[in-house]
């Protein structure tokens, strides 16, 4: 099945038709160095936090509807879920693991029934200590888990992947990279399609080191990472638009979900890209807008986090 957004076709931006998964998805690419500005096309432009003004769109229609509701195949997920096929789930393993994410899940709720909570950097700050532990988890027991390396160009996906990526490296969170690569991902819905269609905005940060990362091993670390994997899918769709493939992409999160981890490993698989997926914690149920819900909510984490941005960040 191919997907395609009428919208941005409207507009005369130039597509290009690349196959992801079982289908053909959009890319679209502002010309000559331009940027496309996606306000008139946003179907919820109130929900669109930052800067419309992006490098590329990239339309991946109905590609993810079946992930959502809540997962059905336990049997496969026993079945892939093991250290030989790289992925592993620290909360099966590890009881703290599993209090870590219980304590996320009770910080998430408090969230989502008070919005208020989103602006007490206080209340966040017990957020950010719950992903510290976190991500000091698993690399307590990376070499355990058979996924310890630290020679993976880091890849952070703004804004809260700035502050995952240094939590992820153990380093302080004001940490300049050199070797980062930085890019703004925001998913988003588009004009004239249904809610459940997904399209993802990228606006690349240092286009002109497209080449450092083709045939590297990516660390991409998010605090959830894949939930429906469409920003991770967009990032490496949009350097596929560039001839860019990377030989790998390593996810490190704080909870992923179980039907996105199968999705973008199966989807990467067929780019020829290796993945491996080291999560905290675990989560099977996807509402109709993508988020995480049920007994392993986390809110929106990006909200909690922006507070703990690297001074010299600028959006």
């Amino acid at each position: 099945m191919k997907t395609m957004s009428k919208t941005l076709v409207e507009t005369g931006f130039p597509g290009q038709e690349i196959a992801f998964a079982e289908s053909k998805i959009d890319v679209y690419t502002a010309p000559n160095g331009g940027m496309i500005d996606v306000s008139p096309y946003l179907k919820h432009p109130e929900d669109f936090h930052g800067d419309p003004c992006v490098d590329q769109v990239v339309c991946f229609g109905g590609g993810f509807e079946g992930l959502i509701g809540r997962f059905q195949g336990g049997g496969e997920w026993r079945e892939q879920a093991q250290v030989e096929n790289g992925i592993v789930v620290l909360e099966d393993h590890v009881l703290e693991a599993r209090q870590l994410m219980d304590g996320v899940n009770d910080l998430a709720q408090r969230a989502i029934r008070d919005q208020g909570l989103y602006d007490d950097k206080g209340f966040c700050t017990d957020y950010l200590e719950l992903a510290r532990r976190g991500y000091d988890l698993l690399q307590e027991y990376q070499e355990q888990a058979g996924l310890a390396n630290d020679s993976y160009l880091p890849i952070s996906l703004e804004r809260a992947g700035l502050v995952s990526t240094r939590l992820a490296l153990g380093v302080p969170l004001d940490e300049r990279l050199p070797a980062e690569f930085r890019v703004v991902t925001k998913r988003t819905h588009l004009r004239n399609e249904p809610d459940t269609h997904l399209s993802v905005t990228v606006k690349w940060r240092e286009p002109g080191r497209f080449a450092e990362l083709d045939g590297e091993e990516l660390l991409l670390s998010d605090f959830v990472n894949p939930a429906s994997g469409a920003s991770g899918a967009a990032f490496v769709m949009g350097l596929e638009s560039h001839g860019i493939t990377p030989a790998a992409v390593h996810h490190r999160s704080i909870s992923a979900t179980k039907q996105g981890t199968l999705f973008i490993r199966e989807a990467f698989k067929r780019l020829g890209i290796e993945t491996t997926f080291y999560s905290v914690g675990i989560a099977d149920e996807l509402n109709d807008m993508y988020y995480l819900v049920g007994e392993r909510a986390v809110g929106d984490a990006g909200h909690m986090l922006r507070h703990f941005l690297p001074s010299w960040y600028r959006p």
